[in-house]
């Protein structure tokens, strides 16, 4: 099982307005030619960061892979879906300074991964994800 979260629309427009307005306020200085550079510096920066920033998530029955983490099946002790409310919670207040983190902004729910790991310090992984049920279906826990 997979998920890939990339950038929503509002990320996208957020990216497209950012662009245009750096274009609109240096293209009054520079020529047409030069401006046309910038522009396509300005795209290429946008989709180094929209395919960077993708976040790949992958369960199977022997590991749980969350960008470049992973850990054993046997070391997850339960997986949490959390709805909008309670990932705000967990986020800010409710975060544990040892946890590890792979959230992005833009998806309001996720999961908790509760870890049973005597060498690794880590209580849980908090993680973004549009489909934390079906990912503690498929792991079992």
């Amino acid at each position: 099982m997979s998920e890939v979260i990339n950038w929503s629309i509002r990320v996208w427009l957020l990216f497209i307005f950012l662009n245009g307005a750096i274009l609109i306020s240096v293209g009054v200085a520079l020529s047409d030619s030069f401006l046309a550079l910038i522009a396509l510096a300005l795209f290429a920066l946008t989709l180094f960061f929209s395919f960077s920033s993708r976040l790949h998530l992958i369960a199977s029955t022997q590991y749980l892979s969350v960008g470049k983490a992973e850990i054993e099946a046997c070391f997850i002790k339960e997986v949490i879906p959390l709805n909008e409310s309670e990932m705000k919670f967990e986020r800010s207040s409710g975060l544990n300074p040892r946890a590890y983190l792979a959230l992005r902004f833009w998806v309001k729910g996720g999961m908790k991964v509760l870890l049973d790991d005597p060498r690794d310090p880590t209580p849980y992984w908090l993680v973004s994800s549009r489909r934390a049920n079906e990912f503690k279906e498929y792991l079992g826990k």
